[in-house]
């Protein structure tokens, strides 16, 4: 996301900063981040520059850490036909305090697994914040695609369900809990 931001000596600037955030698809993602920058104030002043899909297999958010870090994990096996050993690689991000953090809460997360792994690489990026789906948000999607339409409030429903006629059922979601109003 691109906007204009004023820096602690009052200059005004291009930032471009970079987020996570779950999506079905492009333009959902698009319209979330939107929405996230409307919610921060962004009021109409920023763009989204670029979309792209990540291929990280699990994200961790640590409470004590800010910074985010990119690790390759590759799970190493052997191939019973051939008998060389193989790996697959799975991404995973992971907020932590520096490189060693973060290795040590990969370990930590991986002492359960039986799999043989390696910590091939780990790479601090970017990212600003993650924003994941919360249960609510995911639910509220599901019943915008099954054609409910949000509106702000149930004051809002019972006065669409005045300007309607008797025989039509208005059926919305609270914006705030996420329940249907009827």
């Amino acid at each position: 996301v691109r906007y204009m931001r004023v820096d602690a000596s009052g200059n005004e600037g291009k930032v471009t900063e970079s987020y996570v955030l779950d999506a079905y698809n492009y333009t959902e993602a698009e319209t979330r981040m939107m929405h996230i920058m409307d919610e921060m104030g962004g009021a109409g002043g920023y763009e989204v520059m670029q979309i792209t899909k990540s291929n990280f297999q699990e994200v961790f958010r640590h409470e004590d850490a800010d910074l985010w870090f990119k690790a390759k994990v590759s799970f190493v096996s052997m191939d019973e036909e051939s008998g060389k050993e193989k790996s697959a690689n799975q991404y995973f991000l992971l907020s932590a305090t520096d490189v060693r953090d973060c290795y040590d809460k990969i370990v930590e997360f991986m002492k359960g697994s039986i799999s043989h792994f390696v910590i091939p690489s780990i790479s601090y990026t970017k990212i600003l914040e993650v924003y994941p789906y919360s249960e609510d948000e995911r639910n509220r999607q599901e019943l915008i695609a099954q054609g409910y339409t949000p509106i702000p409030s149930a004051q809002a429903a019972s006065s669409a369900h005045e300007d309607e006629d008797e025989d039509e059922e208005v059926v919305g979601i609270d914006q705030e809990t996420g329940e249907i109003l009827d």
